[in-house]
């Protein structure tokens, strides 16, 4: 899987123009939003810098994590608006990197933007980084109206840094993907069907109470044979039947008789 370095600003002391605190506060926030789609998609390993490294300290931990891309994120001053992109040098795979986060960020900001620019003099686009490399200057904290779209879009930047790096790859934006509400399926009611003389008469929820209610009616004579039948599946889980008395008798045709008797009995 692609190992993707997100190396947010860690320049404390670059003051941007309210809303926007400082720069390394701003890009933080950004890459706190980024970072958890990357993980989310699946297809990247993901680590990040620490706000208290240097930037050669980014760059070599970006080596270390052996980084198929270093995406560095930034903010700009210095009077401009827009934003822009650097790479290490034309037709690089840094350019496409470049060129696939701008696509993304630059439609999304306010004025004019400034494209993608070639500077491997910058630490982490140039030989420090060993990896593809790109840093991408947001906007313009020192313009108003940057400045305002810089602390207050930090989800949709994310997001369209996320399709940035899936455009690199060609891959599409499943971590954006909402996943189809899964409905847990219902179990149906099992109730117990009291069947009289091969009429059901009602039905039940309590097995023991159905059970007991087929015994009281036979054994009090309102039938003669009852049964307990499942409505889920038709399964009979108890029959019963009027037991049937034969009394003494003393010869062996009245025995016979009263048994084809109780056997016509119990075939109704």
């Amino acid at each position: 899987m692609p190992r993707i370095y997100v190396s947010p600003s860690s320049q404390e002391h670059n003051t941007g123009i309210a809303p926007f605190t400082v720069e390394e506060q701003e890009m933080n926030k950004i890459a706190d939003i980024l970072i958890p789609l990357l993980n989310k998609d699946g297809r990247f390993i993901v680590k990040r810098n620490s706000p208290a490294w240097e930037v050669n300290q980014m760059a070599s931990d970006s080596n270390k994590f052996e980084a198929d891309i270093h995406v560095a994120i930034h903010s700009n001053a210095g009077g401009g608006v827009g934003t822009e992109v650097y790479a290490y040098g034309p037709g690089t795979n840094s350019e496409k990197l470049a060129k696939a986060l701008y696509n993304q960020v630059a439609p999304l900001s306010p004025g004019k933007d400034r494209g993608v620019k070639f500077n491997k003099g910058l630490y982490e686009v140039g030989d420090h980084v060993r990896s593809t490399a790109a840093l991408i200057e947001l906007g313009f904290h020192d313009n108003a109206c940057d400045a305002q779209w810089l602390a207050t879009n930090s989800q949709q930047i994310a997001v369209a840094l996320y399709k940035g790096v899936c455009d690199f790859y060609g891959y599409d934006y499943r971590a954006l993907v909402v996943a189809p509400v899964v409905v847990a399926p219902v179990a149906p009611v099992v109730m117990y069907r009291i069947i009289l003389d091969n009429k059901q008469i009602m039905a039940v929820a309590n097995q023991d109470k159905a059970i007991e209610a087929v015994k009281r009616a036979i054994d009090s004579g309102t039938a003669i044979k009852g049964t307990v039948q499942r409505n889920t599946d038709g399964v009979s889980v108890f029959e019963y039947v009027k037991p049937v008395v034969v009394p003494p008798v003393d010869n062996d045709a009245l025995a016979v008789d009263l048994l084809n008797q109780a056997i016509e009995l119990l075939s109704k």
